[in-house]
């Protein structure tokens, strides 16, 4: 994973500082100024701990924008994928001290899979079109809860922002929606699953209200719902 995750920065223009022990990665061209720290382990970080790293970041550069522009990169190597959703995860992601930080679990299953899936088609055919492809997504879908390269392609995506993705068409468009409305309709809750998408489509406006608070959109989806027939319990 230490070799997909630097090809991946170096993907986007970033190299590693050679004036620090830690693996710190900014733009190697001027005019883009973003910094990314990237800790390979499990996420048991405290105030201390980034601190300390935030300090030797801040003493491997003299750009005064580090500070305000240095994500964290937490790669995490798990054997088991019910980690993959954990509450954790979660809490140190929504902790903006120091760092703006983004949590990457994986299996060794899942990282063989995706180095296979490069070896066969391509570090760039992978990243840039097998990631659009409705044939992932819906290889993704059938086995979403137990992972897999699919599932790990997006997440490295979500976590990464920068890859950059061939933009799909219309066509591409229309294709994937239409495989995954097939995907819903085949399940066994597909009308909640319908209706759940439609409360959040409904939302849309309501979110851009400045003055609308989280509880307000849960309370907003719960009546969409129960408009269509179905009750949550909070």
């Amino acid at each position: 994973m230490h070799n997909l995750i630097e090809q991946l920065l170096a993907s986007e223009g970033m190299a590693r500082k050679t004036s620090t022990d830690l693996a710190l990665y900014e733009y190697s061209t001027p005019g883009k100024t973003n910094y990314w720290l990237v800790i390979h382990d499990e996420p048991i970080i405290t105030p201390k701990i980034q601190a300390g790293w935030l300090s030797k970041c801040k003493n491997a550069t003299a750009d005064p924008a580090l500070e305000k522009n240095i994500n964290l990169l937490i790669v995490w190597n798990t054997d088991s994928s019910s980690v993959l959703a954990n509450k954790r995860v979660h809490h140190i992601e929504e902790d903006s001290y120091f760092f703006k930080k983004h949590v990457l679990p994986y299996t060794t299953e899942e990282l063989e899979s995706l180095r296979q899936q490069i070896a066969t088609q391509g570090f760039t055919t992978v990243f840039r079109e097998s990631i659009t492809a409705p044939s992932t997504f819906t290889e993704y879908k059938s086995h979403y809860l137990e992972g897999g390269w699919q599932s790990l392609l997006y997440r490295l995506a979500i976590k990464l922002p920068f890859i950059a993705v061939n933009s799909s068409d219309n066509s591409d468009l229309a294709s994937l929606e239409r495989n995954i409305q097939e995907k819903i309709q085949r399940t066994a809750n597909s009308g909640v699953l319908v209706a759940t998408d439609s409360a959040i489509d409904s939302l849309a406006n309501q979110i851009a209200s400045p003055n609308v608070m989280p509880e307000d959109l849960l309370t907003f989806m719960d009546e969409k719902l129960s408009e269509a027939g179905y009750e949550i319990d909070r």
